[in-house]
């Protein structure tokens, strides 16, 4: 069972979030009652699949960055190498190449990042400093500079790039110095999303509360087809919404808070039970843990017994919070497929425990809607309505954009 909390401000919200304070609560008829930990109620149904293992150009993928889709059903595809930007019809047709790489206008260097604006036209932010806009039909529109400047640089991490129902955009950032002054390095890193107005000035910036635990090492890291996996680390998550502010919590439990200025709401699961690591799947890890700190004459996290209650936490178009929770792992006969493993002595500690891939989707009121399980070897990265897209890998490690259908 979930209990909603509504806060006055935000920061009552922040105090709610780090330190356990309480709100009015909804009465407890009013909160929807979860599924068992293990079971989804709803799945998704593919609809379309886009991509060619030694196709043409247009319909081959080598390192898809972000998917976008428009109110149009048009869906964009950013791919990393080399950087370009493909429009595909609703129906995964492919329609035309979105700029080109280079530095005039309407061309990019390093793309961080796709979104589409409320009145269909496409965003790009091009880590040189300044955001590409695109019309609807896919030519170039305009130039967006942008006057941020910030110290430490933009952060290689997922959702660089957001944009919301107001045209504002919203870039990643750090919010203090991951180097030097802190004591904890990068371990300490603490981000943020620095919010600009539709012409490029500086709104504000919203950081992500710091958490009271920090640990002193970072975790190893596995590429898998169905997205990267660690050993069960702890932090704090954060997303922007496109209603305009942040959602974040600390994985420790199960909670998060939506932090509206207009009226903040914390989520929260009674009586929260963490899924136990199996002795056996933890070995496996601890082995993995100890291969890489001989090769990098590192130190690196401890596999812990148990696992905290959520790997992820984004939003979607609507405003919904998907919330990637952690399940029990199941036995393979296997290891897990990794993408870019170098391996040829067979040396390298494999994994062979697998968890499914599930969702547990919020509405901007903090109210449970569904668990999704998403299809194995996949990835989910945006939803508007009742259909997600997302990144599908093949047996060889290809790529394919998908469509899926939630029922």
């Amino acid at each position: 069972m979930f209990v909603v909390k509504r806060l006055a401000s935000r920061s009552a919200a922040l105090l709610s979030l780090l330190c356990g304070t309480a709100g009015n609560t909804i009465p407890r008829s009013a909160i929807p009652t979860t599924t068992p930990p293990q079971e989804c109620a709803h799945e998704l149904i593919e609809e379309v699949r886009i991509g060619s293992l030694g196709g043409t150009a247009e319909y081959s993928f080598s390192d898809i960055n972000s998917i976008a889709a428009a109110p149009s059903g048009a869906i964009y595809v950013d791919d990393a190498h080399p950087p370009s930007i493909r429009r595909f019809s609703p129906d995964g047709q492919f329609v035309r190449w979105i700029g080109r790489e280079g530095e005039g206008p309407g061309e990019f260097r390093s793309i961080a990042g796709i979104s589409v604006l409320p009145d269909g036209r496409l965003a790009a932010w091009d880590r040189r400093g300044r955001i590409t806009v695109y019309g609807t039909d896919g030519g170039y529109d305009e130039i967006v500079r942008v006057e941020l400047e910030n110290p430490w640089g933009y952060p290689y991490v997922d959702r660089s790039f957001v944009t919301d129902a107001a045209g504002r955009y919203y870039l990643r950032v750090f919010a203090s110095s991951p180097y030097g002054t802190d004591p904890l390095g990068v371990a300490g890193i603490r981000y943020g999303y620095a919010r600009l107005s539709p012409e490029g000035s500086i709104v504000d910036t919203l950081a992500a509360p710091r958490a009271e635990r920090r640990e002193t090492a970072e975790p190893i890291v596995i590429h898998t087809r169905a997205g990267d996996r660690s050993p069960f680390h702890q932090e704090m998550l954060e997303a922007v919404s496109p209603l305009g502010y942040l959602v974040a919590g600390h994985n420790a439990t199960y909670g998060f808070s939506i932090l509206d200025p207009a009226g903040t709401i914390t989520v929260e699961r009674d009586g929260f039970q963490p899924v136990e690591v199996k002795p056996a799947e933890r070995a496996e890890w601890r082995a993995r843990v100890a291969f890489a700190e001989r090769r990098s004459r590192m130190s690196f996290r401890e596999v812990p017994a148990r696992k905290p209650a959520y790997r992820d936490l984004w939003v979607d178009t609507y405003g919904r919070i998907w919330v990637h929770r952690y399940a029990e792992a199941l036995k393979r006969s296997e290891p897990i497929p990794e993408l870019w493993l170098e391996d040829p002595d067979g040396n390298v500690p494999r994994i062979t425990w697998e968890e499914p891939t599930l969702y547990d989707v919020f509405g901007p009121d903090g109210q449970l809607q569904r668990c999704v399980r998403v299809p194995d070897d996949a990835e989910v990265v945006a939803s508007r309505g009742s259909l997600a897209w997302g990144i599908l890998r093949g047996a060889l490690d290809e790529e394919y954009v998908v469509r899926w259908r939630i029922e």
